[in-house]
């Protein structure tokens, strides 16, 4: 028993060690989304700026993945035109390789060439991954030796002009105790043909129908076919019977909302 407890620490420090040796040195300076409205026929441009914030020489590589994600945790970065709505095989990058001086920033352009297909509508996507590429360790050692990836997705947004349903459903409500609190988990799915990007908050009410004011979840993306997980936290709440106007905003008065019934328990 004693000899495992040494491994397992052993383990651990080497872990540590690898956290805090692991660091970005090539940097993505304007943003990992990027927008871009058009129609059928139309082409596009975009950049895709890169530092090299090392006194190292950096050579990084850019090639494409379809992104998608679900609420359960799910998230995969598949072949390019996996997706029904993959933009990934109107888009050509250029250079798709490049190697940076230390302190060197450099621009790497794309192209997004619309088909001029009358039966596109909503949003397409697609990323564009960033990787840096880690060169050959060649010191004398032995032993196992791990070498730390550093990768970027980029996702590159085609919205289609203002086409496309606006649909998403409540899949799911999960009342829960955390260590700060009770906390709702609210299940969101995009079901319509556009990207969204909803602010999810609710209204509570208690017994005697006094508001107790709105809490508001941290707002995030949700691509067609893609769901995620909104956390309203409801600490300030003490045990008893609630009622909420649970309300998902999705701008341009697309507004969806449920009635619930909250009750927190003393557990």
């Amino acid at each position: 028993m004693q000899q495992r407890k040494c491994i397992l620490i052993i383990g651990m420090i080497l872990l540590f060690v690898f956290a805090e040796n692991t660091k970005a040195n090539i940097l993505v300076m304007n943003g990992l989304t990027h927008e871009h409205q058009a129609v059928q026929g139309e082409v596009r441009n975009g950049i895709i700026e890169l530092k090299n914030v090392s006194q190292q020489p950096q050579s990084v590589q850019l090639y494409q993945r379809d992104y998608w994600y679900s609420h359960q945790g799910e998230n995969r970065h598949d072949t390019p035109g996996t997706l029904k709505r993959s933009n990934a095989g109107w888009i050509n990058i250029n250079p798709t390789f490049v190697t940076l001086a230390p302190e060197e920033t450099v621009t790497v352009e794309y192209e997004i060439t619309i088909p001029a297909v009358d039966s596109l509508t909503g949003t397409y996507w697609s990323v564009i991954m960033v990787e840096g590429l880690q060169p050959p360790d060649t010191a004398a050692t032995e032993g196992i030796r791990i070498n730390t990836v550093i990768r970027y997705a980029v996702q590159i947004i085609t919205h289609i002009g203002n086409s496309g349903t606006v649909n998403i459903t409540f899949l799911r409500f999960n009342l829960s105790k955390q260590e700060n609190g009770t906390e709702l988990a609210v299940v969101l799915e995009n079901i319509g043909q556009r990207l969204v990007k909803p602010e999810v908050s609710i209204e509570i009410y208690d017994s005697n129908g006094t508001t107790l004011g709105v809490t508001t979840a941290e707002s995030r993306k949700l691509y067609p076919g893609t769901s995620a997980n909104f956390f309203l936290d409801l600490s300030h709440l003490q045990t008893g019977s609630y009622t909420g106007i649970l309300i998902a905003d999705c701008g341009d008065d697309y507004v969806f909302g449920s009635n619930l019934t909250l009750d927190i328990k003393d557990d």
